[in-house]
């Protein structure tokens, strides 16, 4: 009985000190699209003709802060949808990637499977996504109009907030037509 005060007390310091702590894993590092590359890989840009670029590109990833969660903006290219439901998708640094053009390279590509369902305004939507980044490639397939395609990724983000945006100051952001020639 007489180490009850003490306990109390004991118990009450625990609780009050470990709150600031969890409150700062709880705030996101925002970061822009540079950081999941190499600082000697050139930003990505549209090809215009519409021609893949031979060789392996962009496979080397260069974040692996896993331990604290990020925020990160760029485009929805759905991989799992049921009308404007999106299950699974691409975020892509620039709007009409892989879908009429050759796609970004991994590192520039991450697979995120939100914590709820997506509602999906329009394609291309701009909204910025906070998890835990994780680093490692893989590969996802979608559908398209004109039949299947097979991404290679860098990152994906399980149980993501989804946020949607609308504007941005990510200076890797490019905010181009599906075609690819058209600024929007």
């Amino acid at each position: 009985m007489k180490h009850k005060p003490f306990l109390l007390t004991f118990a009450a310091l625990a609780f009050c000190s470990a709150w600031p702590i969890s409150s700062a894993f709880a705030a996101a590092q925002p970061i822009f699209w540079n950081a999941l590359r190499p600082a000697d890989q050139p930003k990505a840009t549209v090809p215009l003709s519409g021609k893949a670029v031979s060789g392996p590109q962009g496979e080397t990833l260069a974040w692996h802060g896993e331990e604290h969660p990020i925020e990160l903006t760029g485009f929805v290219l759905p991989i799992d949808q049921d009308g404007d439901l999106v299950y699974e998708f691409m975020l892509v640094p620039w709007a009409g990637a892989c879908s009429h053009m050759p796609s970004p390279p991994p590192n520039q590509l991450v697979r995120v499977v939100p914590e709820e369902p997506l509602h999906l305004a329009r394609m291309y939507e701009t909204v910025t996504v906070t998890g835990t980044l994780r680093p490692g490639l893989d590969q996802a397939q979608f559908f398209m109009i004109d039949g299947d395609r097979v991404l290679t990724y860098g990152y994906s983000i399980n149980h993501a907030q989804v946020a949607t945006v609308t504007a941005t100051t990510d200076p890797d952001l490019l905010s181009l037509s599906p075609f690819g020639i058209l600024p929007r």
